[in-house]
């Protein structure tokens, strides 16, 4: 095997969830432009929910990064998690 081969694991799905939020209208301009620096690019936002597909190993690492990231804004906060059965990335 060469010495520059070097396996990357890849996220192997995208898992559903919305964040509830409170803190500033997330559809103002500034926030949402925010809110996409934050990495929340894989977000539908609304007033104060964003529905992710977010990739990732497991439902927890995506979970946690797009908490992170969401929470990385100014004056937002995570209120709550909800998730559906379609929406929990289980098959």
């Amino acid at each position: 095997m060469p010495a520059n081969d070097v396996s990357l694991s890849k996220p192997s799905k995208a898992f559903r969830f919305v964040l509830v939020t409170q803190g500033p209208d997330l559809l103002d301009w500034d926030t949402l432009d925010a809110l996409y620096e934050a990495g929340c690019g894989d977000a539908t936002i609304g007033r104060n929910t964003l529905e992710f597909a977010r990739a990732a190993q497991t439902r927890d690492e995506a979970l946690c990064s797009a908490m992170r990231d969401v929470e990385s804004v100014p004056g937002v906060s995570v209120l709550r998690v909800e998730f559906s059965d379609s929406a929990s990335g289980r098959s």
